[in-house]
């Protein structure tokens, strides 16, 4: 079983986490509007806060669905970079000390 590169299913996007946080942040804070503005009870900010509230529901599961796609996409990643590694041990140790090399070669010049 031999691949070469990743596939865009197969590498996680680092924004996605950033995305992820900053979305449960604004329900977080929908919500603490919604509380704030319970005690009010003109008829137009009930309608308003309860499609506000679904609103934060449909979020709170798109956060969710997010989360759990980018931890699929990791344990993806690691089980085929797993593989990879049992498949082609001494390629493996080649990639590593190659990299640790180059590594070594840069942080020498500075």
């Amino acid at each position: 079983m031999e691949t070469t590169g990743t596939t865009p299913s197969t590498t996680v996007n680092p924004q996605d986490d950033r995305m992820s946080q900053h979305l449960r942040n604004m329900a977080d804070e929908a919500e603490a509007l919604l509380k704030t503005t319970a005690r009010v009870g003109e008829e137009k900010f009930d309608s308003t806060r309860e499609q506000l509230r679904d609103d934060v529901r449909r979020l709170r599961a798109r956060v969710g669905d997010l989360e759990a796609s980018a931890a699929a996409r990791l344990k993806s990643a690691a089980r085929r970079t797993d593989e990879i590694v049992h498949d082609h041990p001494y390629g493996a140790i080649g990639v590593v000390a190659v990299t640790g090399l180059l590594l070594g070669f840069l942080m020498a010049r500075r």
